[in-house]
C-alpha cells in the first residue's frame, strides 16, 4: 500500500492505520500500487474499519493537515485497554502495547491492569521494542521514533519525517555521480522530502541500548549506533528495487532479518550494518518474521509461511489450515512457533517441520500482535483492545 503524497488527509482512526494491514487486500504483491492511488484506498478502508469497531465514518471526514498529529501530545483516552491497538511487547516484567493517537499502555501485572502512558505525539504507533526493561523505542506514522529510559512511563521524539527524509536524501547524494543506481535513489530521496513527512515506520529492532534499526514503507530503513542521538539512512544500500515496503524485524541465531513487500527477505550478520538480499520462492508481502538459533520463519499474504535452518540459504514451505494472512509470529519459550493469521486464528507447530494447528475455537477480534507475558500467557494486541489467550498445556 502506497502512502498519499498530499499533505492532508482524512482525520480518523485509520489515517495513521497500519500499512501491512492495507497491503493485505491485494493477493497479487500485497500493494494496491504506489503513490498515485492511495487517497482512494485510505478514503475507502477508513469507513470499512471504522464501523467494523463501532465508529462513525463522518469521524474521516478529511480535515486538517498532517503535521498536526507529530506536534500534538496524545489525548488520555476514557477506555484505553478498548483502543486499536497495533502491537504489544515485553519490557522485563512489563507489558507495553502501543496503538493509534499516539497511544501506549503500561501492565505491572501481566495485562490484568493497564495505565496509559502520556505521550508527546498523536500519530499512529505501529511498534515497539525493549532491549532492557527500561530503555525502548517506538515508531509510527509521520516518521516517527520515540524513546523511554524508564520502562515507558515517559517518551522523547528522537526522529521526525521530515528528520528522517533529509537522512534518505544525503544518503542518496553522497553516492557516486551519474550511475544508474544513484540516479534512481536521488530521485527517489528528493520525491520523498517533496512529498512531505507522511511515510510510517513500521518495525523497530534494538540490539543493546546503542545498535538500532527502524524500517518503513517505501524501503525505509535507517540505522543509529548511539542509542538513537543519531540516524543515517541505508535505503539506498539495501537491494530493493522500487523502494518496496519493509514491514519487519527479527533477531535470532545471531542474525538479524527484515521481511517486506513482493517477496523482500534480508539478512544481517554484522548488527545491521549491511544486508544480503535473500531469495524465497514465494514474491508476495511477508509481514511478520520470527528467528532463533535452530531457524527462522516468514509469513505473510495469503497464508504464505516458509521456515529456513540455513538462515535463509533454503526454504521449505508450511502447511497451514487456510489461506489467511499471518500478521504475526513468535517462536515460544519452548521452542514452537506460534502464528496469528487476519481471520483471527492461533496457530501452532512444534520444532519440525510439520503442519501447524488451530490453537482457539474461536476467531479472535481483528488481531495485530502478539507477546508471551511472564505468566506464560499469550497476550494479543488487537482493533479491540488486548486479548488474553492461555495457550494448553498439552500443546
Amino acid at each position: 500500500m502506497a502512502a498519499q503524497s498530499s499533505k492532508s488527509r482524512p482525520q480518523c482512526l485509520l489515517r495513521q492505520y497500519n500499512y501491512k494491514r492495507l497491503t493485505m487486500n491485494n493477493p497479487v504483491s500485497g500493494g494496491c500500487g504506489r503513490r498515485a492511488r492511495c487517497r482512494t484506498c485510505f478514503s475507502l478502508l477508513a469507513s470499512a474499519v471504522a464501523l467494523a469497531v463501532g465508529l462513525s465514518p463522518v469521524l474521516c471526514a478529511w480535515a486538517d493537515p498532517v503535521a498536526d498529529t507529530d506536534a500534538r501530545a496524545a489525548v488520555m483516552a476514557e477506555a484505553p485497554t478498548r483502543g486499536v491497538l497495533q502491537a504489544v511487547e515485553r519490557a522485563g516484567k512489563r507489558l507495553v502495547a502501543v496503538g493509534e493517537r499516539g497511544l501506549i499502555l503500561l501492565s505491572d501485572d501481566n495485562g490484568v491492569n493497564w495505565r496509559q502512558a502520556r505521550v508527546p505525539v498523536s500519530v499512529g504507533i505501529t511498534a515497539v521494542h525493549f532491549p532492557t526493561p527500561l530503555q525502548g523505542w517506538a515508531v509510527g506514522h509521520f516518521g516517527t521514533v520515540l524513546h523511554t529510559d524508564d520502562g515507558g512511563e515517559t517518551w522523547h521524539a528522537q526522529l521526525t519525517g521530515a528528520q528522517a527524509a533529509g537522512h534518505v536524501l544525503a544518503e542518496a547524494q553522497a553516492l557516486p555521480a551519474n550511475a544508474e543506481p544513484s540516479l534512481a535513489a536521488l530521485a527517489h530521496a528528493k520525491q520523498m522530502v517533496a512529498e512531505g513527512p507522511d511515510k510510517p515506520f513500521l518495525s523497530v529492532f534494538f540490539g543493546d541500548v546503542h545498535n538500532g534499526l527502524v524500517v518503513g514503507a517505501f524501503g525505509l530503513i535507517l540505522r543509529t549506533t548511539d542509542g538513537g542521538k543519531t540516524w543515517r539512512s541505508l535505503s539506498a544500500q539495501l537491494d530493493n528495487p522500487g523502494a518496496r515496503h519493509l514491514y519487519t524485524i527479527a533477531s535470532g541465531g545471531g542474525s538479524l532479518y527484515i521481511a517486506g513487500e513482493e517477496g523482500r527477505v534480508y539478512r544481517s550478520d554484522d548488527q545491521g550494518s549491511s544486508f544480503l538480499r535473500l531469495r524465497t520462492p514465494y514474491q508476495g508481502s511477508y509481514f511478520t518474521v520470527a528467528a532463533n538459533d535452530s531457524g527462522v520463519v516468514v509469513a505473510g499474504l495469503r497464508g504464505n509461511v516458509l521456515r529456513s535452518s540455513d538462515r535463509g540459504e533454503t526454504w521449505t514451505s508450511l502447511t497451514l489450515l487456510n489461506s489467511s494472512s499471518i500478521v504475526a509470529s513468535v517462536f515460544g519459550n519452548d521452542g514452537k512457533l506460534l502464528l496469528l493469521n487476519q481471520a483471527g486464528q492461533l496457530l501452532q507447530g512444534g520444532n519440525s517441520l510439520g503442519p501447524l494447528h488451530a490453537v482457539n475455537t474461536s476467531p479472535l477480534p481483528a488481531p495485530t500482535g502478539l507477546a508471551l507475558a511472564d505468566s506464560g500467557e499469550l497476550l494479543i494486541s488487537s482493533l479491540q483492545g488486548i486479548v488474553h489467550l492461555n495457550l494448553p498445556s498439552h500443546n
